[in-house]
């Protein structure tokens, strides 16, 4: 069996018990690479989300049983389990239009471009690791969608062992 990549995470060095977890891919999605991000600008972008239910509280909120499962869900694994996989996001730009009013019977139209990051997994993951002090996160993002993300809250993407470059 050939071995998997894996990217570490580190977290607080108060962390108890672990200080960093480490993420695989997820097997299949070919056309997805992986973005190294900055973990303040991750959650800022993922708090914007158009639809207020998919934003998930923050850790410290969370009830202590719920933070104890994350805790040993991201746990580095036995010998007989397998690394977690990364969470997968996506970028987001959408132009939202509204009235905004200026007299009682009188509004003007105003647009917005709202950018936010969503989730096909790990919200949960995403906060946990925040809370327990991680800087940077790896996440897999669409290709076509990587740029973006880079750029708003990346380091550097990288698929396998080679780095992607954009143009």
């Amino acid at each position: 069996m050939m071995k998997e990549k894996l990217w570490h995470v580190r977290l607080s060095d108060t962390h108890p018990q672990y200080q960093h977890v480490s993420f695989r891919r997820r097997p299949g999605h070919d056309n997805y690479v992986v973005v190294v991000v900055d973990a303040q600008r991750l959650i800022r972008y993922s708090d914007q989300h158009m639809h207020s239910h998919f934003v998930i509280a923050p850790a410290n909120t969370w009830a202590e049983g719920k933070r104890k499962g994350m805790f040993d869900f991201l746990a580095p694994p036995n010998a007989n389990e397998r690394h977690v996989e990364m969470p997968i996001v996506s970028f987001n730009e959408v132009i939202l239009e509204y009235r905004e009013p200026v007299l009682k019977f009188l509004s003007r139209r105003r647009v917005r471009l709202l950018r936010y990051v969503g989730y096909m997994n790990g919200r949960h993951r995403t906060r946990y690791l925040y809370f327990a002090g991680a800087q940077e996160i790896p996440v897999m993002c669409h290709e076509g969608q990587a740029k973006a993300l880079l750029h708003y809250c990346g380091t550097e993407p990288v698929q396998g062992n080679e780095r992607v470059t954009s143009s």
